[in-house]
């Protein structure tokens, strides 16, 4: 009964083929309602079925033309369903494995990329959830009058970087990269290694990630870190050291100054005198007279000779300066924190 059914249709068009008319056509019914109008409640109406290859092969097809794949392995028909022409390419219609798919109603593959013009028009998905604005161009995440061009009601959690490594490029791109040059150095009052930070304490470089013995060694630090415990920090030559603690002060330190003092006439002293080279006038044993010879004989007697206080002398004494010779200690009033350079992790 089908298949009988189906020549009567083919017939019937094979003669509309031929047949100028404007009269209405009703098959199942005698009351159509177009130029052509099939009714039935118990079959439908085939559409020419053939391969890929064979929908693709067809000779100049015309704008509308359908057809029915029934495999997928065509160069353009590559899925099983109703494909027509539109003018300039086979587009699907709908397909077995599509089923009037879209993205409304079930998850798939965009398999190429997609314009969506919207016209100034807004794009949103859902209340609250993403709400693209046309006319100012902005984004709102969980709101939908965005104010910025991006605008994020609620928290932002960037995963998998290390603390501090978010930076902004030249572009105003945000990336995962140090935002601390490798040999930078700070100071801290942490005191164990941190987040790419390591203490000099004078460890051996053996002792550190290889990330940080390889970035160490680009900034001319071999073997060892340097050892900065009680030291301070100054601008100079990278990798020097030099300095000390404490000064100890020496004569050439003392400035150039001549003291000046006065004594009692009654100090200690020593008088001195010349005399004329006389045979009659020595000096008398005790060292505090001369002896008077008369001519050549015996000596006759004594007489004292007397300084005066004006006279020609010298004063000396000693003036200790009750020292002991201790350094002075240079380091000011402080307080202590560990430095660390940045190597990366």
């Amino acid at each position: 009964m089908k298949k009988k059914i189906t020549r009567h249709i083919t017939f019937i068009l094979i003669i509309l083929l031929f047949v100028n008319t404007n009269a209405q056509i009703g098959i199942g019914t005698d009351q159509p309602n177009a130029i052509l109008d099939i009714t039935s409640s118990t079959e439908g109406i085939l559409i020419p079925r053939m391969s890929a290859a064979q929908g693709e092969a067809i000779n100049s097809p015309s704008i509308g033309e359908l057809i029915y794949s029934l495999t997928d392995d065509g160069t353009v028909i590559d899925a099983i369903g109703f494909w027509y022409y539109d003018g300039q390419i086979w587009k699907p219609f709908a397909s077995e494995a599509q089923g009037g798919i879209n993205i409304y109603n079930s998850n798939g593959e965009i398999l190429a990329d997609r314009t969506v013009t919207l016209n100034g028009n807004d794009l949103s998905f859902g209340p609250e959830k993403i709400k693209l604005v046309s006319v100012s161009q902005r984004i709102g995440i969980a709101d939908d009058a965005p104010e910025y061009d991006l605008d994020v009601n609620g928290n932002v959690r960037v995963r998998n970087i290390s603390s501090g490594n978010v930076v902004a490029l030249a572009d105003g791109t945000l990336a995962i990269s140090p935002k601390i040059a490798y040999g930078s150095v700070k100071e801290s009052l942490r005191s164990t290694d941190h987040n790419g930070w390591y203490r000099l304490d004078g460890r051996a470089l053996n002792l550190l990630p290889t990330i940080a013995q390889t970035n160490a060694a680009a900034l001319g630090i071999t073997s060892i870190l340097p050892n900065s415990n009680d030291l301070l920090m100054k601008q100079g030559t990278p990798l020097t050291t030099g300095g000390t603690q404490t000064l100890s002060l020496t004569r050439a330190n003392l400035p150039d100054y001549t003291m000046t003092a006065t004594s009692t006439e009654s100090g200690e002293h020593t008088h001195t005198i010349t005399t004329p080279n006389s045979p009659n006038l020595v000096e008398h044993s005790n060292g505090n007279a001369y002896v008077i010879r008369a001519g050549r004989g015996t000596i006759q007697g004594t007489v004292a000779v007397n300084v005066g206080n004006s006279g020609s002398h010298i004063h000396s004494g000693t003036i200790p300066s009750g020292g002991t010779g201790v350094p002075i200690n240079i380091i000011p009033e402080s307080i202590s924190y560990t430095y660390f350079i940045y190597l990366g992790q």
